[in-house]
């Protein structure tokens, strides 16, 4: 009899072990799939991008977007970075933004043939991050220097027309607004404030943030990252919540961490981004580059907030 009422315990304890045993294997797994996987796996998304009254000329062109590159950074897989490069090349698109953080300690490093072979077959235009700043205006301007060097043309608070396929794309770039470099009257100095449908305008910024002062409905497309999409992503919703621990023990204080929104008439789309800063892990918001074809209309069913009145899911 004793040995009867000794048995269960014993199966219990057996049971708690085993138990325990699973979930260290599953937490094991998940930090070498954080660690050593997920950073190195280049995510590709693209959309169909609905702009009312786009002129013919524009319809169908390719617009690829990458960001957050953080060079110099030990958890950064340069790796990852030429993958992505050559996903964006493969797109052939008309026109290549980047939205900046470069670097990752604001001085730049050789990193041969990345952005020139971006530049090589198409405008490229970028604007700089809060990192490009970390070491002081003259180490900003050595990685301005340098981009334009490969062929990246840096725009600071100004805007640029853009020929393509014999018509006119407005870019309008903000400096960083993160340490408030960014003055986005001076970037729309001399164009209306409104949308001018002959001339389809693209919001480029590193934070995503700047949108909330954007005019009612002037861009066609807003482009952003700094966000890492979460980097390490608890949360299953694309708002902020709680659950970006990452962001918020990071300081990335932004009210939109991922993918597309719709904010004051304006379609954003925020990027997770490529490479790694402080955490050199990601979780569920993989390095990413987008690529976006503009088409003429929008999706008159949705109402005028919802992401999908403009923004469709393209297939490979």
């Amino acid at each position: 009899m004793a040995r009867s009422r000794r048995w269960p315990r014993t199966r219990g304890a057996v049971r708690a072990a085993a138990g325990a045993a699973a979930g260290l294997t599953v937490a094991a797994g998940l930090a070498f799939y954080a660690f050593a996987i997920e950073p190195r796996r280049v995510q590709v998304v693209r959309y169909r991008v609905g702009v009312p009254a786009l002129p013919p000329a524009l319809g169908g062109i390719r617009i690829a977007h990458l960001t957050d590159f953080h060079i110099g950074s030990r958890p950064t897989h340069r790796g990852t970075l030429y993958r992505a490069v050559g996903a964006a090349v493969s797109a052939r698109p008309d026109l290549i933004a980047l939205t900046g953080d470069f670097v990752d300690d604001g001085v730049w490093e050789p990193v041969p043939g990345l952005f020139a072979r971006l530049a090589a077959v198409a405008p490229t235009l970028a604007v700089l991050g809060n990192h490009d700043r970390d070491a002081g205006e003259r180490a900003t301007a050595g990685v301005i220097r340098n981009l334009e060097r490969e062929g990246v043309r840096v725009l600071r608070n100004e805007h640029l027309t853009v020929q393509i396929r014999n018509a006119e794309l407005l870019v309008v770039a903000v400096d960083d607004p993160y340490r408030d470099y960014d003055d986005l009257a001076a970037a729309m100095g001399g164009i209306a404030t409104t949308a001018d449908p002959a001339r389809p305008a693209l919001l480029l910024a590193h934070v995503p943030d700047i949108v909330e002062r954007a005019p009612v409905g002037r861009f066609a497309l807003a482009l952003a990252g700094h966000t890492h999409g979460g980097q390490v992503r608890l949360s299953p919703l694309k708002r902020f919540t709680p659950l970006e621990v990452s962001m918020i023990a990071g300081g990335l204080d932004s009210r939109y961490p991922r993918g597309t929104r719709v904010l004051r008439g304006n379609p954003l789309f925020v990027s997770n981004g490529l490479g790694l800063s402080s955490l050199p892990m990601r979780f569920l918001a993989p390095p990413q580059i987008a690529v976006f074809t503009l088409e003429p209309g929008v999706d008159e069913k949705r109402d005028a907030d919802d992401p999908e009145r403009f923004f469709t899911v393209l297939k490979d």
